[in-house]
């Protein structure tokens, strides 16, 4: 994909420009790109495709190159050209990420009908077809078995689950139960008759409080005399079925937001947990704006960067939306298109514990910031402790916490924040540098001042409010 946005931003974008237009977006592009009066004179079209590629990766910078080229008088043709090749990729890519999956729907559906078939083929005859010597076997066998419980029962004083809860014996009771009650032989004794009918109710008893001290159902009911008449109850035999319906928990939670890198075009169902307010991140050529949003599934928690604000109706907490055709980069999913985002049911909810919603609204602790990797970026809560203006574009912040104090620089536009000693400081998307260890405020980074809470009521002076005499 990298490719073919590069072959649309140079062939179909900067190629057909002449002299005077493509000066234009050379002076567009000056402050994204750095470049100097010189640099403007000297560079070719190849060239700077280069270093549009390199700084706005992938489809971005084909984006970039449209808003550009949309206000230029004359480029009618060439932007509606870069559209419908930039659509080509997109639907390219998106078809190839959903193949896959229908190719494993495929191979499931094969296997469950070759499955199916192999079970029909390995069902028992028909029960007319038995010999009658078998037949005999088994009704001498089955008489036997009414003085006792069935081996399978009384073995290690636990019932036997394969034999109970198989799918094959939900369609027809097991056949002990429908005999009549146990007979004596006319060569035993009544004492003998006795102590058979207690060992059988001891040992039919005795799984019961095995099992319900495991916290499992009790099948008291299933092995109680009364029952004999009519089969147990059952649980539907569906895939999966159990008899807990105590929602599993995840066996680790994460602790950081789940990253994926580049075009994801398979769709992704997410439950909003909080979003910022809209702000203007860039206002060198034209105001553009974004907010940030963190979202989660039953297992995982993203940050997200959203680029269109007429999005914002979408992302309110606690509902349920899908996400597709974004871009994954820098542990950020990019949203930059409407039709990215789509609703849900509104009756459809969404399981989540509540570990995983505190681990994704938690603050890391300075002391483990110092142990991440420069380039990470950070967002979190902290108490501003001081505060130091070094220029009009360039204001230090140190913050802290019970593990220690870390500097915070902030550029340009977030330098008008109002902001002063003890007060509280959510900074979102805030770059981790290396050497000397502190954050950094980049393009898209997002501050919000929590002043402390004042005094509930403040005694008035009278003093203030008496008269002075005439």
């Amino acid at each position: 994909m990298e490719t073919e946005c590069k072959r649309i931003l140079l062939l179909k974008g900067l190629q057909p420009l002449n002299d005077d237009q493509f000066s234009m977006v050379k002076s567009l592009l000056d402050s994204d790109l750095g470049l100097t009066s010189k640099m403007k004179e000297d560079y070719t079209k190849v060239k700077i495709a280069d270093m549009m590629h390199k700084k706005f990766r992938g489809i971005l910078c084909v984006n970039k190159l449209l808003r550009l080229l949309k206000d230029i008088e004359g480029l009618e043709d060439t932007v509606k050209t870069i559209k419908n090749e930039k659509r080509k990729v997109m639907k390219k890519y998106k078809t190839q990420g959903l193949a896959p999956v229908k190719k494993r729907k495929q191979e499931a559906s094969s296997t469950v009908e070759s499955t199916s078939t192999a079970n029909k083929a390995s069902r028992p005859v028909d029960d007319t077809l038995v010999s009658k010597k078998r037949k005999t076997k088994t009704t001498s066998n089955n008489k036997s078995n009414k003085t006792q419980p069935t081996s399978e029962w009384v073995q290690l004083g636990q019932p036997s689950v394969t034999g109970a809860l198989s799918p094959e014996s939900f369609s027809q009771p097991p056949r002990i139960l429908h005999q009549a009650p146990a007979a004596v032989s006319d060569q035993g004794s009544q004492k003998k008759k006795t102590q058979n009918t207690n060992t059988a109710k001891s040992e039919m008893m005795q799984p019961t409080l095995e099992w319900g001290q495991l916290g499992q159902p009790s099948v008291t009911g299933a092995l109680s005399p009364g029952s004999f008449s009519q089969p147990p109850w059952m649980p539907p035999s569906t895939p999966g079925s159990s008899f807990s319906t105590k929602k599993p928990r995840l066996k680790s939670v994460p602790t950081k937001a789940s990253r994926e890198e580049g075009l994801q075009t398979c769709a992704k169902e997410v439950m909003v947990l909080k979003a910022t307010e809209p702000f203007a991140y860039d206002i060198t050529d034209e105001e553009r704006k974004m907010f940030h949003a963190t979202v989660v599934t039953e297992s995982q928690f993203f940050r997200v960067k959203v680029f269109h604000v007429g999005l914002k109706d979408k992302f309110i907490p606690k509902r349920v939306i899908t996400l597709a055709d974004y871009i994954g980069r820098n542990g950020f999913l990019e949203v930059y298109d409407v039709s990215s985002v789509s609703d849900v049911s509104a009756d459809r909810k969404m399981e989540v514990s509540s570990r995983l919603i505190q681990n994704a609204n938690a603050t890391p602790k300075i002391k483990e910031l110092c142990s991440e990797e420069p380039g990470t970026f950070v967002s979190g809560a902290y108490q501003v402790h001081k505060k130091m203006v070094l220029d009009q574009c360039i204001t230090l912040y140190e913050i802290q916490d019970d593990t220690g104090t870390m500097d915070v620089l902030v550029y340009g536009r977030l330098t008008k924040v109002n902001c002063e000693e003890g007060d509280k400081l959510t900074l979102i998307c805030f770059e981790l540098s290396g050497d000397p260890r502190q954050l950094r405020s980049v393009t898209h980074s997002f501050i919000k001042v929590i002043k402390p809470r004042k005094n509930k009521k403040q005694q008035l002076n009278p003093d203030l409010y008496m008269k002075t005499p005439a």
